[in-house]
């Protein structure tokens, strides 16, 4: 099928079927953000009101004054099948089902109601998105199914099972500097389901990265298929919904999905290549992988900025997730010796920064002499905390030329960091952790040193623990892509 869906993302017309005038409705912002951000037509369907945000409404798709592409159904399913032979007359192509309560229900007229009204849009040829989802958002043309969502489009396509998860997808993502193509929450996939929105995407020329949240999978057989392709292509990494017990008793009454076993479940993903992850925390710390660090195909690392015990855990941590803490060979010691005859000796990996006062070197500077050793495939270096100390002073009051003067060598340190790590000709990701603010002045700072680093195009990760989990990640994805 593939590149065949290309149609059902271009529409040049939209009709929302149950528009409504009340802010509390999915049907209002449906209507709300088309209107705003979409270059075509946009029809407001509603039986009482004669106008919606002051636009005119129809009673009924069939009342409007041309054909339409694409619906968008926030009625009650009891009106459903009526509104998928209005479509018909209408000869829309697509209908998106924000509409829910079928086969999720567990009721049987539910199911047969859901099952009548697939044969009636295979009928008309009708492709349905749902029931029981949010649907598209897609920025570079104007959809989106809530207000709030960066516009910016980027490279990062995205499916999910849940409207709830897919929010969160896009919310977490764009505090990490990720911008998506395409993302289709699809509900119950009566229709279409996770291997089509998969095939679609590993040929969709905006979208370098896949990442989705499934709960059920429809067809097996397909699915496998489906994923070793696009693996070839573009990574995919996927959280599964329902690997647990608990998890699979709500899955059903979720979406009307059937859970797989989870060692099934990761024994496709080996398969397929696919990089399976455990939590929402996960996928996106493997899609900000992907997106900011070139391939990486070896797992040995060097870890910076540490000091003290924080360089202990970091080795623990690291070696936990998979990766190597390779010693530091012999030849870059003597580099180091040549530079500091006291320090070079001393030095380890992780890299201690609290031994380094009086010495002739800065951190960042051995970071880089060492980092250029062929011993080491990716490096991991962390700049602590935006604390008071970097970002911002402990003074709320203060005028910006009394700042703390911590908070400038901190701010220099960091630019000393970027500098040298853009430098680095190696998968690199940055260690930046959370912190909470002791007032509004910090906040702000530390929000604006953090928006730099994201700009300056790195891949940041609250801890090394989750950076080293994302990096083992990263480096079996393009390994094992050797192979499939």
């Amino acid at each position: 099928m593939g590149f065949e869906l290309d149609y059902i993302f271009h529409p040049q017309s939209v009709a929302i079927a149950g528009a409504s005038e009340s802010p509390d409705k999915q049907g209002h912002n449906y209507f709300k953000n088309l209107l705003e951000d979409f270059d075509g037509p946009v029809y407001p369907i509603n039986i009482r009101a004669e106008s919606v945000l002051g636009q005119k409404t129809y009673k009924s798709i069939r009342d409007l004054p041309t054909d339409v592409d694409y619906v968008i159904s926030a009625i009650p399913n009891r009106d459903i099948l009526d509104l998928v032979d209005a479509c018909a007359e209408k000869k829309v192509k697509t209908l998106h089902l924000f509409t829910a309560r079928f086969s999720e229900t567990g009721y049987e007229k539910e199911a047969e109601l859901e099952r009548e009204l697939l044969a009636r849009a295979r009928k008309y040829g009708i492709r349905i998105i749902g029931p029981n989802c949010m649907g598209i958002y897609y920025p570079k043309v104007g959809i989106s199914f809530m207000s709030g969502f960066p516009k910016i489009p980027g490279n990062v396509g995205i499916i999910s099972q849940s409207g709830g998860n897919a929010s969160e997808i896009i919310q977490l993502g764009a505090s990490r500097g990720i911008h998506f193509s395409k993302l289709v929450s699809y509900g119950n996939a009566l229709d279409l389901n996770e291997a089509d929105l998969i095939e679609y995407l590993a040929d969709d020329p905006d979208t370098d990265i896949i990442g989705g949240y499934i709960e059920g999978v429809r067809d097996g057989a397909r699915l496998v298929k489906v994923l070793r392709e696009a693996n070839k292509k573009k990574p995919v990494v996927l959280l599964k919904g329902g690997r647990t017990d608990a998890g699979t008793s709500m899955v059903s009454s979720h979406t009307a999905s059937l859970a797989g076993q989870r060692e099934v479940w990761e024994s496709m993903c080996r398969q397929t290549g696919t990089t399976n992850v455990y939590s929402m925390d996960e996928l996106i710390d493997a899609i900000v992988a992907f997106r900011f660090m070139p391939p990486a195909t070896g797992s040995n690392v060097l870890v910076g900025g540490g000091s003290g015990g924080r360089s202990v855990t970091s080795a623990d941590e690291c070696e936990e997730e998979g990766l190597t803490c390779a010693a530091i060979p012999a030849e870059v010691h003597t580099e180091l010796s040549e530079r500091d005859s006291f320090f070079g000796p001393w030095v380890n990996n992780p890299i201690d920064g609290s031994i380094m006062g009086g010495s002739n070197l800065r951190a960042e500077n051995v970071l880089e002499i060492i980092a250029k050793n062929p011993a080491y495939d990716v490096v991991i270096n962390s700049i602590g905390s935006m604390g008071p100390w970097m970002g911002g002073t402990t003074d709320p009051n203060a005028k910006p030329e009394e700042e703390d003067p911590r908070t400038r060598r901190g701010r220099r340190m960091l630019e000393r960091t970027l500098e040298v790590c853009g430098r680095l000709e190696k998968p690199l990701a940055l260690v930046i952790g959370d912190y909470l603010p002791s007032d509004q002045r910090q906040l702000e700072s530390a929000q604006e040193l953090r928006r730099q680093v994201m700009e300056s195009g790195f891949a940041i990760f609250p801890s090394i623990r989750r950076a080293s989990r994302a990096i083992h990640r990263l480096s079996t994805y393009y390994t094992r892509r050797d192979k499939l």
